[in-house]
């Protein structure tokens, strides 16, 4: 062909290309081209931390802890306030007070006593000390308020227990100070007593004042002192005997893809374990246990077994001081009862998971009496807790058995599809299962579409059955479907669409054992024609 003809064909194909009025599509073929690539095993239902494999297979073994006891229950508030007003002993005036020189003085003693509890030391996790203090003398004064027997940390006041505070004439003064840190002394005056505070404080012209100052026997001075927001880390002396209510609730977290699952259960056991961090006896009595479920119609169950009510001696935890209260050392003691050993309803009270436990019970504070003396130790930032344990080989029954996951596939960049799914599963499972596919999060507008079962169910695919497996040494049973994948299903995908696949567990009705090896290998091609389209 000559150069101007080619030309001519060249020109001609252009002329009718820009006259088209639809686009211009052809297909390639594609072949076993990878779509998706997943793996299902129990890992994915039951965390690593709450799965062990045993001897007889895989084992779940689950537990939680929770607090037994607040501390507001075994120490009430101890914020307290007072004031005092001061006046002189004569009459008339002004009497002249030259610098340095104190004109009132005053030791107080402050009952910190609550209900049931004497108290020795106590070391403080939070709380201010406030003074508001006023005076009519018309000259400076300085008030110093002293905590007898306080230790401060080097870091607040300098370590120093004495507030200096300045008033001037016709000014209330306030200070704050903060107790965080501070071990108070509570021995009283002489040492032998509990539950008071020894304070100190006086009043005088400061050292500094540039002259005397007048005092008329008219002249008051106002002092108000609060201890406030007070929080107690550390204390010690004596806890009387009483009983507190314990109630308690455990949310099973890490648990929740189990909870679709009707569990049969060849063995179960629930522990239920009393750790005593404190320095008190403790008679310990669980009453009730609930299991509650969620959902459109809560609902609770409670759990039958003979060792409940049984009261038990929990002995109080070893408390060890050697460089101050913070740095107490804590060897505590454990001890408790295991459920489901007998009779009673343990095996249908968990039948399958619940949404969460209830404890309901008491606590006897040393039921043995004070047995140290007025030296109980506890430490209220590590209080007496409740351990449960929920051990059992996993079989898993017939009905609501099933895993779910969401698949992610590899879209081919820049074209549509229309062909078919080549969907293969390897089993190593010991039962067989039933696969269901199903596109999800589909856009609204393409839900609309009529399909071949009405609106929306162009995105659901057949259901597959596939063999048992043989177990991991004998190596995966492979087996292989081929699905229509539609060219609309195609294009809900590109436009943000999910594809789930429900696996469907087919165990007996005596349930089926599994081991965390096991697994399912999902994995899809494409095989048909790749459509690609030009404007």
């Amino acid at each position: 062909m000559s150069r101007l003809a080619a030309f001519t064909v060249a020109w001609t194909a252009l002329l009718l290309w820009g006259c088209r009025s639809q686009p211009v599509t052809w297909r390639a073929p594609l072949h076993r081209v990878i779509f998706l690539t997943d793996t299902m095993t129990w890992s994915d239902l039951v965390s690593d931390t709450l799965w062990t494999d045993g001897e007889e297979g895989l084992k779940l073994s689950a537990s939680d802890r929770t607090a037994l006891l607040t501390s507001g229950a075994l120490l009430p508030n101890l914020d307290t306030s007072w004031s005092s007003e001061l006046v002189l002993p004569f009459i008339g005036g002004p009497i002249p007070i030259p610098p340095g020189a104190e004109v009132w003085s005053e030791v107080e003693t402050v009952n910190l006593s609550v209900p049931e509890v004497d108290l020795r030391r106590v070391r403080m996790a939070a709380g201010t000390l406030v003074l508001t203090a006023s005076s009519t003398v018309q000259g400076p004064l300085e008030l110093r308020y002293n905590i007898e027997g306080a230790a401060f940390p080097e870091s607040t006041n300098g370590g120093s227990s004495e507030v200096v505070l300045q008033i001037t004439p016709g000014e209330p003064a306030q200070y704050s100070l903060p107790l965080a840190g501070v071990e108070l002394d509570l021995g009283g005056s002489n040492g032998l007593e509990l539950s008071k505070l020894k304070t100190s404080w006086s009043v005088g012209v400061p050292p500094d004042a540039t002259g005397d100052v007048g005092l008329l026997g008219s002249d008051m001075l106002s002092l108000d002192v609060a201890f406030e927001g007070l929080q107690v880390a550390q204390v010690e002396g004596r806890f009387g005997t009483r009983t507190i209510e314990v109630q308690e609730s455990v949310n099973l977290d890490g648990l929740d893809n189990l909870q679709e699952l009707q569990v049969a259960w060849t063995s179960l056991e629930l522990g239920v374990e009393f750790i005593n961090t404190a320095g008190i006896d403790l008679g310990m009595t669980i009453d009730e246990v609930l299991r509650a479920d969620g959902g459109q119609d809560p609902a609770e169950t409670a759990l039958v077994d003979p060792a409940l009510s049984s009261p038990i001696l929990l002995p109080r935890a070893t408390v060890t001081e050697s460089q101050g209260m913070a740095m107490w050392e804590i060897e505590d003691a454990r001890a408790g009862y295991v459920l489901g050993t007998g009779a009673g309803n343990v095996p249908a009270f968990l039948s399958s998971i619940p949404d969460a436990f209830a404890f309901s019970g008491s606590a006897e504070v040393n039921p043995l009496g004070d047995v140290t003396g007025g030296y109980d130790r506890i430490d209220l930032e590590r209080l007496p807790e409740l351990e449960w344990t929920l051990t059992a080989p996993l079989n898993v029954g017939a009905s609501r058995a099933a895993w779910v996951d969401t698949l992610e596939p590899e879209l081919p960049e820049g074209i549509e599809f229309d062909g078919d799914l080549i969907f293969s599963l390897e089993s190593t499972l010991p039962v067989g299962v039933s696969i269901a596919l199903s596109l999800v999060n589909v856009p609204s507008q393409l839900l609309l579409l009529e399909g071949p079962n009405g609106a929306g169910s162009f995105f659901s695919f057949p259901v597959m059955e596939a063999a048992p497996g043989m177990g991991v040494a004998a190596g995966p049973v492979v087996s292989e479907f081929t699905l229509p994948l539609l060219p609309i299903q195609f294009s809900a995908l590109r436009l943000g669409a999910e594809l789930e696949v429900k696996v469907m567990l087919e165990t007996p009705e005596a349930g089926a054992a599994f081991n965390v090896a096991q697994s399912l290998v999902v994995r899809g091609h494409l095989d048909g024609d790749a459509v690609l389209s030009i404007q």
